[in-house]
């Protein structure tokens, strides 16, 4: 997985026009057809809880990340969490990523 590590870059991604907001995270994206990777960042506020709890959050979006990469598009993703992430279930926050992926038509189609 490589991930977003500048603030540059995460800025560039926040500017984009793809994203998408729920009760728990907002998804953005930013397509680059000529770049053949996927990148990815995890914002997560102190807003949310200690150490501990922001670590839980990031270990789950990374898992949900991880199952959906071979179907993803090209391109550079960031998500941000709100406070309310840590107390649901992860099924319904991986219900909620993949909603939010099929309604920015990110999944690339298969031939």
């Amino acid at each position: 997985m490589v991930t977003l590590n500048t603030k540059k870059d995460f800025d560039s991604v926040y500017k984009s026009q793809k994203r998408w907001h729920n009760p728990h995270f907002i998804l953005f994206f930013k397509e680059s057809p000529n770049k053949t990777i996927k990148r990815v960042g995890f914002s997560v506020s102190k807003k949310i809880g200690n150490a501990v709890c922001r670590n839980l959050i990031k270990r789950r979006l990374r898992s949900i990340y991880r199952e959906s990469v071979p179907s993803l598009k090209n391109g550079d993703m960031v998500l941000l969490a709100k406070v309310g992430l840590e107390k649901i279930e992860y099924k319904v926050l991986q219900k909620n990523y993949e909603y939010a992926l099929m309604r920015l038509n990110l999944v690339a189609q298969e031939c």
